[in-house]
């Protein structure tokens, strides 16, 4: 699915909060918010996420996933709160070889992304390897606005 200029968007924003829904093979759910989250390509969410975390053990059971996207707006309460829902399906879960390390920042700072996804290939498996983190990366199977009323996303 192509996703619109709209959710591009809200998907480049840095100032954005991230919160990912996954389910076990039963169905127990959980939520967790991410700073990771990063458009990849024009169809492509990716993550990086800890071994030791429950999104991932979940995912590894059941590639179905859910990220409600909300971008923090002075008087944006209610309906009036911008962002939008993301349908995913996960396509690659993998041991990541230049992990994204976000700077540490106070409240209303921008991220700031020190390195890519999965970029230095030429070093050594050793020195590029972390084995506690893993590049999650998702289709956008689907884009919804957070409440439909009919804006379009």
């Amino acid at each position: 699915m192509a996703i619109s200029e709209k959710v591009r968007e809200i998907l480049t924003n840095k100032n954005r909060i991230n919160i990912l829904s996954t389910a076990n093979k039963e169905g127990k759910t959980n939520t967790a918010v991410f700073g990771s989250a990063r458009l990849t390509e024009d169809s492509m969410l990716s993550f990086v996420i800890k071994e030791d975390s429950r999104s991932l053990a979940y995912l590894r059971e059941n590639p179905y996933a859910s990220c409600l996207i909300l971008l923090p707006q002075k008087g944006g309460e209610g309906f009036k709160i911008q962002g939008c829902r993301l349908y995913l399906k996960c396509d690659l879960i993998q041991l990541s070889r230049n992990p994204v390390y976000l700077e540490e920042r106070s409240e209303g700072d921008d991220i700031t992304w020190e390195k890519s996804f999965n970029v230095d290939l030429e070093k050594k498996t050793e020195e590029r390897t972390t084995p506690d983190t893993y590049v999650v990366r998702f289709i956008i199977t689907e884009a919804r606005p957070i409440v439909d009323l009919g804006q379009g996303i």
